[in-house]
């Protein structure tokens, strides 16, 4: 070869133009332009497991955090000047209406009342005998305005005396507990002395305040179950919704009457409202199941086909367990294993749980 370069050079020659050729007579098979090309980030089916959950009719309800307070209170203040002479109660005891608690030195008010009367008596005597002279035309029109003024003077006089002797007597304005005293035997009072604080506890009120969310599922005369520390539970009625909420916080104060004929519940005690609301349709899951979308948005992955479906949800109720949910379908089958691993839109491989 090396003595006829000519001889390889055209051999060379004749080779590049089969190669080239070959393209032509056995040309390559190209991809079919009807089907489409795989995907280079084509996601593989992720393997989970689900349960089928059903939803059940659940009375939704808001917690509020309340304190207890007498349904009246009344600061009771002498009427007339005097020294007391008895106290019929001590602190704490139980008093009926009208029931008296202590007594004052009556002075020389029976007499007063005594002198008032005979002479409301002679007043009464001298107006009739004018009456009797006016008809007969013996006394003029003026004498008997002055006689009939003389007699109401009179009958003030008794009435005023009368009041003055029945408030010598401090009594109770109605039933309830006689929560303090300020007085003893032998203080001296002038008129308007604080003397005792009576306090009214059947039914006990329970103040809280609710947000403007749910006060308008709120209605007078529903009924409301209150939880104590050491003393149980107790239901009552909501008798109070405020139609001004409060600065500052918007919230608006309600109030819930407990009974209380027997006297246990104290005032001045924390409580905790439940007040139902609206019965929805609301699904059970725990915790566990809950999840967050690409927007933060609460939630729980569910099967649908064989994709990932992402359900918003809204808590209905809770507990110490889990949640009632709504915001899904009644009929649902949630995500219960695996559900990290995958987002809305994703295809699965599913088991299901065994009921």
């Amino acid at each position: 070869m090396s003595r006829n370069p000519l001889m390889v050079a055209l051999l060379m020659s004749i080779a590049l133009v089969l190669w080239l050729a070959s393209g032509v007579v056995w040309p390559s098979e190209e991809p079919n332009s009807d089907e489409p090309a795989p995907r280079a980030d084509a996601i593989e089916a992720v393997a989970v497991t689900a349960k089928r959950m059903q939803a059940q009719p659940v009375q939704r309800e808001v917690i509020l955090y309340g304190r207890t307070q007498p349904d009246r209170m009344a600061t009771l203040r002498a009427e007339v000047r005097g020294r007391i002479t008895a106290v019929l109660l001590e602190r704490g005891a139980q008093v009926e209406a009208g029931q008296a608690l202590m007594t004052l030195h009556q002075r020389d008010l029976p007499q007063q009342l005594a002198r008032a009367q005979s002479l409301l008596t002679q007043q009464t005597l001298d107006y009739n005998g004018a009456k009797k002279l006016a008809k007969q035309g013996l006394q003029g029109e003026l004498q008997l305005a002055q006689a009939k003024a003389a007699l109401v003077s009179a009958e003030a006089e008794v009435t005023r005396l009368k009041l003055d002797l029945e408030h010598t007597t401090i009594r109770a304005p109605f039933t309830g507990v006689l929560n303090e005293r300020f007085v003893e035997v032998g203080d001296y009072l002038g008129v308007g002395d604080k003397v005792a604080m009576v306090a009214d506890l059947d039914p006990l009120v329970v103040n809280a305040e609710v947000t403007e969310v749910d006060v308008v599922s709120l209605q007078v005369g529903q009924t409301a179950n209150a939880t104590f520390i050491g003393d149980g539970d107790r239901s009552g009625k909501l008798r109070y919704i405020s139609s001004l909420s409060s600065e500052g916080t918007n919230t608006f104060r309600i109030e819930v009457a407990l009974a209380n004929p027997d006297g246990k519940l104290r005032a001045g005690k924390s409580a905790e409202l439940q007040l139902p609301l609206e019965q929805r349709n609301a699904i059970y899951i725990t915790p566990a199941l809950l999840a967050l979308d690409e927007q933060g948005n609460l939630g729980v992955k569910a099967v649908e086909g064989n994709l990932v479906k992402f359900y918003p949800i809204e808590v209905v109720k809770a507990d110490g367990d889990g949640i009632w949910t709504g915001g899904m379908p009644d009929d649902v089958t949630v995500i219960t294993v695996g559900q990290a691993f995958v987002r809305d839109g994703d295809p699965i491989n599913v088991s299901l749980e065994q009921p």
